[in-house]
């Protein structure tokens, strides 16, 4: 019984190499050690518990253990992995508030690019308003330099017209003067 399990054991082992492509990969034969797939297969239970231990134990970890390499999975012991997962777990976490922050500093550079933006707008309307109260202010003065030539101008013709009236009042009064001392 013990030979045919070795037996069987050995075409297990060729069948899980032939159909996991480990003859296609570029995995030195040399650097694997005796008993590998024993250890692989002992470790692959370890690791299932692992990852049953922490989907259970921390909702904050994620349940993504695809990031070891098969070399890695052969060659170390759960502890080691563990210590891998937890580091690259780390990684992540630092890389999320680095994100975190820098979306947070571009908010920020936004808020005061719109508040300098702002400024610049009501800057802006505050001057168009200056230049505007200026050109109505000009356009009243203009206005009243033209009524005071008006007012002018008519004052000026109806001086004419009481001068005129004045002197042809005057040539009637000299004319019945006239006519009286012919009398």
């Amino acid at each position: 019984i013990v030979i045919f399990v070795f037996v069987g054991f050995t075409h297990a082992a060729f069948t899980l190499g032939y159909e996991a492509g480990i003859n296609k990969c570029n995995i030195d034969g040399n650097m694997v050690p005796l008993g590998a797939l024993v250890k692989f297969v002992q470790k692959g239970l370890h690791y299932m518990e692992m990852e049953a231990n922490l989907s259970n134990g921390a909702a904050d970890i994620d349940e993504d253990f695809s990031f070891f390499q098969p070399l890695d999975l052969i060659s170390k012991d759960v502890n080691e992995l563990q210590v891998m997962l937890r580091e690259s777990k780390r990684k992540e976490r630092d890389k999320e508030k680095d994100r975190e922050r820098s979306k947070e500093n571009e908010e920020v550079e936004r808020e005061h690019d719109g508040d300098r933006s702002r400024m610049k707008d009501k800057d802006r309307h505050e001057k168009q308003k200056e230049r505007e109260r200026e050109r109505e202010k000009m356009e009243r003065e203009n206005e009243r330099e033209r009524e005071k030539i008006e007012r002018e101008a008519l004052e000026g013709e109806r001086l004419k017209l009481e001068r005129e009236r004045d002197v042809k009042k005057e040539k009637i009064e000299k004319k019945k003067a006239y006519e009286k001392q012919l009398e």
